[in-house]
């Protein structure tokens, strides 16, 4: 296994990296990282449902867009990243507790009991949540990544995010500040977030041992760079919100899933399919199938089509169900 902790705090910048070596790494590859102020949407999230613009913007908060399924989440430098690329998947399909093990090991390390709760996050025993993960997965190729709340300021990431009251409702919640915990207030002795990542290389390096790399800029990280920092990249829904007469939205235990329909008649011209739930496959193959076909016609679109790949953990029936509604 190969480690590195990137040296920059930009947060496009340190994505076009993890994308870069998620591509091209041919050993396993751990990395701990930092961004300044920003707001991470998942790859299929509608950005303007899942972040208050108004205080982003009066704030100077970045806003940037993963190549993994899953929620919004706010960065800061009180808060700590942490990515595992594997070129040959450990286990079949997404799998979060085999990947996090690691984290929850050099948290235990630390004192903390943590355990992996719901389908991604890291919480303590008393329910707090002090970790997001997420995945991304081709063929064998897996990222897995997640935060680390040490120190973030836990006030602003509660303005910054606009939470669906269902999922607060789900979870018994009132509000985005009631669920998170900072690690720093949990540990017994008192030390800063530089030292906390370095508890954590230690961690790595004692018992991984791992060859220590840097990673340089070239031609491959400066063009997903430049993508990850474009308007069609963080704000797709720019073009095609206006036009979609129907929506559809609905949560379900695995997240939320949002349907964008645009009909002449019975006939679907196109579908956008958003939302904070995880794939298997590219979301666009599931939406194309439906191009040019009649709405009444959805099952038999579906025939041959598992959506769970692509939707992970709703049925095929579920999503008839939800565009039929």
């Amino acid at each position: 296994m190969k480690f590195c902790i990137l040296q920059t705090t930009d947060p496009h910048y340190n994505l076009a990296v993890e994308e870069y070596l998620f591509n091209t790494a041919q050993d396993d590859v751990f990395l701990l990282w930092q961004n300044y102020n920003t707001v991470v949407i998942g790859k299929n999230q509608n950005a303007y449902a899942e972040i208050d613009m108004q205080v982003l913007k009066e704030n100077g908060v970045n806003i940037a867009r993963r190549i993994t399924g899953g929620g919004a989440v706010y960065h800061d430098l009180g808060n700590v990243n942490y990515s595992f690329i594997s070129p040959n998947a450990k286990t079949s399909g997404i799998d979060f507790s085999y990947y996090a093990t690691p984290i929850v090991n050099a948290l235990k390390n630390l004192g903390l009991s943590v355990n992996l709760s719901g389908r991604n996050d890291l919480i303590t025993n008393d329910g707090k949540k002090i970790s997001g993960n997420a995945q991304h997965r081709v063929n064998d190729r897996v990222l897995h990544h997640g935060t680390l709340l040490f120190d973030s300021n836990l006030e602003f990431l509660s303005k910054v995010l606009t939470v669906d009251s269902d999922k607060l409702k789900t979870k018994a919640l009132k509000s985005t500040r009631s669920r998170v915990e900072n690690i720093s207030s949990l540990i017994k002795n008192s030390i800063s977030t530089s030292e906390f990542i370095s508890c954590l290389s230690s961690f790595i390096i004692d018992n991984y041992s791992p060859e220590i790399i840097t990673v340089d800029t070239n031609d491959k990280i400066n063009e997903l760079y430049e993508r990850n920092k474009s308007i069609g990249w963080l704000f797709p829904e720019k073009d095609f919100i206006s036009k979609y007469q129907i929506i559809r939205k609905k949560r379900f235990d695995f997240g939320s899933v949002e349907l964008y329909l645009e009909l002449k008649n019975d006939v679907v011209l196109s579908l956008k399919i958003k939302g904070d739930f995880f794939s298997e496959k590219p979301i666009e193959e599931l939406e194309k199938t439906f191009e040019n076909k009649e709405l009444s016609s959805i099952q038999t679109c579906l025939e041959g089509i598992v959506v769970s790949d692509y939707i992970l953990g709703m049925s095929n029936l579920e999503f008839i169900e939800l565009i039929a509604n």
